[in-house]
């Protein structure tokens, strides 16, 4: 039984492992990133079967100041497809050209900024299935060349089909081409920004980046709030920008990206302006097509020497998709990042509040980058208590009863009072890491499991190692009719408290609050790698030598070769999970 409970521990292991690696999928279009190699963010590489998927052009031949129509649709009338990303290519130069012209209320399609050029590109708004998706595509001005256009096809997350070709069109530069602008504004002179510091901690809340930055006057991000008489807020926002790009400020229940509701300042194209947007539970943002109720900007954006500001009144009462009251605390999340014609594209650079704050009395100066002792010490104790002295202790019983026979520490046998006390400072631990962490995030959080099952899944392993020394403590003497059912439900709780807070760890590394580098995943899996082989290794020895009548005699050489088999190999695997904890536990103060 022992052997089949370790097969289903190795097998949920690695398909924790596998299954735990980010893969984002991009259900309201491509990303600016993937330009370059139009390739999604998917399982899998691209479908080497014929691509079902065809790129219709209306006309073959335009001049320059004219426009072709791009119909991209399925071979077939049944066929479908969900995602495309579509470029126009200079034949010669390869270079992407040309701009695609879809109006906002198109559903099917919408435009994205490639390689720092307006809307050279085209992708979906929906992941729903299309039967057909025509756009507008108008060439540079004056150009006279060969297009081809290139199309990323979607029909399903693990089946796509990259770049591919349409027919050719000719452009002919036209005589009627439009004379560049001369227009020089250099002679416009913007205006100052406002004081943004002055009333912070007297007449408003102002929250920024870096630290100490609003008694110096040079915060990168810094958003301000206080209630006015009417139940709404005056929020402002400001920040660093280089071209076109945004700084926009979030409201969370929760300290994660997420159902939030969203204030914009953007600079895109020249232009300045204040939106309403939400981030979707899946990190997408999506930009309101109208401004909620009470949103009004009490003063004109301004862009001055690479800093934007924006000024607006706010709700606070309000439904962005789903309910708001910001007269109940929330943390405050900010960012900045490229924006695109439609919304803002993924940040560059975040930020978010320790703690939650209440936006209508709360006016203190805060920063965002707050203590993270707690919730590194969590995360230590956490990697000491089951990546070490657990993954130890739980061979004693199992491996090493034969090793030490007729050798003891206070009238105990030594595998035993190396066993208990591996899981009384495993238990130890995980009580006081479950302490803290509820300390540091003021009780339990209120995101879904779906969204992060870490929290539950992290409690009822807490619950699990709780009761295993209470266990022990009512555990019937070797002799008794009913010392069985102590032992297998002892492993049992055991193996599933291990099981748990190894899915545990591992789920945290995705955790935003946990600022892990992705190579934590791989020390983790070859934490796992080396457990399962250890076990697998020391079971090989003992069935090898259970034939051994004698075995619980020191007298026989080769039972003494075999106990120091075991003494080698246990001592290698101590040594590397240590090192191995020891990383993780780096990764975690580092962060």
């Amino acid at each position: 039984m022992p052997s089949f409970v370790m097969f289903i521990f190795c097998g949920l292991l690695m398909v924790l492992t596998f299954s735990a690696i980010d893969v984002s999928a991009n259900p309201t279009g491509a990303p600016t990133a993937a330009c370059e190699s139009m390739t999604p963010n998917h399982d899998g590489a691209p479908s080497n079967t014929p691509c079902p998927f065809e790129v219709i052009l209306n006309q073959n031949q335009i001049f320059s100041n004219s426009s072709v129509r791009v119909t991209l649709q399925p071979s077939l009338p049944s066929g479908s497809f969900k995602g495309f990303l579509v470029m126009g290519f200079d034949k010669v130069t390869d270079r992407v050209i040309g701009t695609f012209q879809i109006p906002p209320s198109y559903t099917l399609g919408k435009t994205i900024d490639c390689n720092k050029e307006y809307e050279n590109a085209a992708t979906h708004k929906s992941n729903d299935p299309k039967q057909s998706v025509t756009l507008d595509w108008i060439p540079p001005e004056g150009y006279d060349g060969e297009v081809i256009f290139k199309t990323t096809f979607v029909e399903e997350f693990i089946k796509y089909w990259v770049k591919q070709p349409s027919g050719i069109v000719k452009v002919v530069a036209s005589e009627n081409a439009a004379p560049e602008s001369t227009t020089n504004d250099a002679t416009n002179t913007p205006p100052p920004l406002l004081d943004v510091y002055e009333g912070c901690g007297v007449s408003k809340g102002c929250i920024a980046t870096p630290d100490d930055c609003v008694e110096s006057k040079n915060c990168t991000m810094m958003a301000t709030y206080k209630k006015l008489d009417n139940d709404l807020l005056q929020l402002e926002i400001y920040g660093e920008i280089k071209g076109d790009e945004y700084v926009a400020i979030g409201f969370s229940t929760d300290s994660g990206m997420g159902s939030d509701s969203v204030v914009e300042c953007v600079k895109y194209r020249d232009t300045l302006n204040a939106y309403q947007s939400y981030n979707t539970p899946k990190r997408d943002n999506q930009r309101l097509l109208s401004n909620l109720l009470g949103f009004v900007k009490i003063s004109s954006p301004m862009y001055v020497d690479g800093y934007i500001y924006c000024s607006v009144q706010h709700p606070i009462v309000f439904r962005n998709t789903i309910d708001f009251d910001l007269n109940e605390p929330h943390y405050l999340l900010m960012a900045t990042g490229p924006t695109g014609k439609d919304n803002i594209q993924e940040h560059s650079e975040e930020e978010k509040s320790g703690m939650s704050i209440d936006l209508t009395k709360d006016y203190s100066v805060s920063y965002f980058k707050d203590s993270r002792v707690l919730k590194q010490l969590h995360g230590s104790f956490m990697v000491i208590a089951w990546l070490m002295a657990a993954s130890i202790g739980v061979l004693m019983p199992r491996y090493m009863k034969k090793t030490w026979v007729g050798k003891q520490i206070m009238k105990k046998d030594r595998w035993f009072v190396y066993h208990r006390g591996l899981m009384v400072l495993a238990w130890t631990l995980t009580v006081i890491g479950f302490i803290i962490i509820f300390i540091d995030v003021d009780g339990w959080v209120s995101e879904s499991v779906s969204e992060n099952p870490h929290p539950l899944i992290g409690c009822i392993t807490t619950v699990l190692a709780f009761i295993q020394p209470f266990m022990a403590l009512m555990r019937p003497l070797p002799n008794a009719p009913n010392r069985y059912i102590f032992n297998w439900a002892h492993m049992l709780v055991g193996y599933s408290a291990h099981i748990l807070a190894i899915t545990c760890i591992f789920l945290a590394v995705e955790m935003d609050e946990a600022e892990l580098p992705y190579e934590t995943y791989w020390i983790l899996t070859a934490h796992i790698c080396c457990y399962v082989g250890v076990h697998v290794l020391l079971t090989f020895l003992a069935r090898r030598n259970a034939d051994a009548p004698d075995e619980m005699k020191d007298g026989k050489p080769r039972l003494k070769q075999a106990s120091f088999q075991r003494q080698i190999i246990i001592a290698c695997y101590i040594c590397i999970v240590v090192g191995l904890g020891s990383t993780v536990i780096a990764f975690i103060a580092g962060a």
